[in-house]
């Protein structure tokens, strides 16, 4: 079952796009805390946006409590990146090709809290960034780095493209549960998860996730991967293809069962072991891929 087949006609859309950004209080608002120079915050290094754009700058850490973009210039926080309960972070605007430059840099972790939505990053093709001029194929790309860990516990949405995490990327409970119906209007989709064209130093673990739908594609991890309990609503979620894995791939106790599904990825590389439900012939290392390798993505909509 297509994502796209779940969502609702265009004015409904419409009406629902506006209810969401006033119920989240997005406007013209500037962020609450914005450092008055680069390197200096406002309230003993911690900023906090509560709706509108994140003014472009160097951030010692820095809050999101409303529905925050980046979107008008690149953003650094020399420490730690918070989404708080009930935020949205929506960074999908151009960067390393786009002008002004919309990167995030993290020195230290971002962390995602409860009910809250992650949108980091957009890439040609399998994510087309929002600002991009070509919203068939696209060209431009972020270039957004976290130093340290990505960590959500009981998130709405985490949707991660074309960036490098130094340490783990750990999600724990969260996805908004197993339906496809609700709606997030950056994602123009019910919530779900998804990893594609990231690199991770360590470990990818994914656990009790329950979402319309959850996938990783063409991800560098260089540790584990551990796919736990995760529950979607697709018969056609937990999506895993065209990986390139350092370690083991465990999976256990997930519904449906890990698959590469209609995303016509690749069966994944792993240097270690295959284990528990990943152990079988439609994901099991060094089978040759399928046909379709270079296009592999879930097919999601977008504007």
């Amino acid at each position: 079952m297509k994502i796209r087949r779940l969502l609702l006609a265009g004015l409904t859309l419409g009406i629902l796009s506006l209810a969401y950004l006033q119920a989240h209080g997005a406007s013209s608002k500037s962020p609450s805390s914005v450092p008055p120079k680069a390197g200096v915050a406002s309230d003993g290094g911690n900023v906090t946006c509560f709706g509108g754009s994140v003014a472009p700058g160097i951030y010692s850490n820095l809050n999101i409590a409303g529905f925050c973009n980046v979107d008008s210039g690149s953003v650094t926080v020399e420490h730690n990146l918070t989404v708080l309960p009930g935020g949205t972070l929506n960074a999908q605007f151009g960067g390393t090709d786009a002008v002004p430059a919309s990167d995030v840099t993290v020195g230290g972790n971002v962390i995602v809290q409860a009910n809250a939505v992650l949108v980091l990053g957009c890439e040609p093709v399998h994510f087309i960034c929002t600002n991009d001029p070509d919203q068939s194929v696209g060209s431009y790309s972020t270039a957004d780095t976290v130093a340290g860990n990505l960590t959500a516990e009981d998130a709405l949405a985490v949707v991660v493209h074309a960036t490098a995490i130094g340490h783990n990327v750990t999600l724990n409970g969260g996805g908004g549960g197993v339906t496809c119906n609700g709606f997030i209007p950056e994602l123009l989709a019910p919530p779900y998860g998804d990893f594609e064209d990231i690199t991770i130093g360590n470990n990818l673990t994914i656990s009790g996730w329950q979402s319309c739908w959850l996938g990783a594609f063409r991800d560098t991890i260089r540790g584990n991967v551990n796919w736990q309990s995760n529950v979607t609503a697709d018969p056609d979620g937990n999506e895993i293809a065209t990986n390139s894995i350092g370690r083991n791939l465990n999976c256990t106790g997930n519904s449906p069962n890990p698959q590469i599904g209609d995303s016509g990825g690749s069966l994944n590389l792993v240097s270690g072991n295959a284990n528990g439900q990943c152990a079988n012939l439609k994901l099991l290392p060094g089978q040759q891929p399928v046909v379709g390798d270079n296009q592999a993505r879930k097919q999601f909509p977008r504007r």
